[in-house]
């Protein structure tokens, strides 16, 4: 599978496009230093890759290069965004083009922690409903807004002002492995957004079957349970790269 819909709404998606770069390539990559190669990836080049890591010789793993194609809500895009290292962006423009009026509406409601200050924890609230629908109500009048401003010949550029953060947007994200491990550190933790969480998950398991030995041994040094999926350790992470 190379596509996830991250926010099980039928409008959220992550897709890898391209990927260059394999587990062969970064072992070659910290063997040119010996004026060594290796033709096939063998046992002592998992040890290899081990001791890259363990030990933070990060430049072997940035001969890489994933290229994610990203729907997401706005407010989780100007999240991502402060990932500005080793990365690069390309996003559709509301100035140019006509924004596609899809919104993304949670499931449940959350409500703040109280543990975790900075994070948020599914719950029942009184009334849900009806601020649910009230929800609803003000996304439908934004829309009907922005249309009326398009239609009175308001540049988009303005027009787009009335449309709320949860509005959808699209990117295309180029990192290499280095700053992948950097984002999910942050982003795949019990302190980040729930939302950016499941991007940051599907990030990594798109890139699992491109470089198994590098992502498995990577999450197992941080506290991660390995499989089918990438499950992050429920305790504080102590993460190597």
């Amino acid at each position: 599978m190379n596509h996830f819909d991250p926010l099980a709404d039928g409008l959220s998606s992550l897709r890898l496009e391209r990927v260059a770069g394999s587990d062969l390539d970064i072992v070659n990559a910290a063997r040119v230093s010996y004026g060594k190669e290796s033709e096939e990836f063998n046992v002592r080049d998992e040890k290899l890759i081990r001791y890259l890591l363990a030990n933070r010789h990060t430049s072997p793993f940035e001969h890489t290069y994933l290229v994610y194609n990203v729907k997401l809500p706005l407010y989780i895009a100007r999240q991502w965004m402060r990932h500005r290292v080793g990365v690069s962006y390309n996003e559709v423009s509301g100035r140019y083009s006509k924004v596609p009026l899809e919104f993304y509406i949670p499931q449940k409601w959350r409500v703040g922690d109280t543990v975790n200050k900075q994070g948020s924890i599914f719950a029942d609230i009184a009334d849900g409903e009806r601020y649910m629908e009230e929800y609803k109500k003000s996304l439908d009048f934004c829309s009907k807004t922005y249309q009326n401003l398009l239609e009175a010949g308001v540049a988009k550029e303005l027009a787009r002002g009335v449309l709320p953060m949860c509005t959808y947007t699209k990117f295309v994200f180029t990192c290499n492995l280095v700053s992948l491990f950097h984002f999910v550190k942050l982003r795949y933790d019990h302190h980040a957004q729930w939302e950016i969480q499941q991007y940051a998950q599907g990030m990594l398991e798109l890139a699992q079957k491109h470089f198994p030995v590098s992502i498995a041994t990577w999450a197992e040094l941080n506290g991660y349970a390995v499989g089918e999926t990438i499950i992050p350790a429920k305790k504080e992470q102590q993460l190597t790269v």
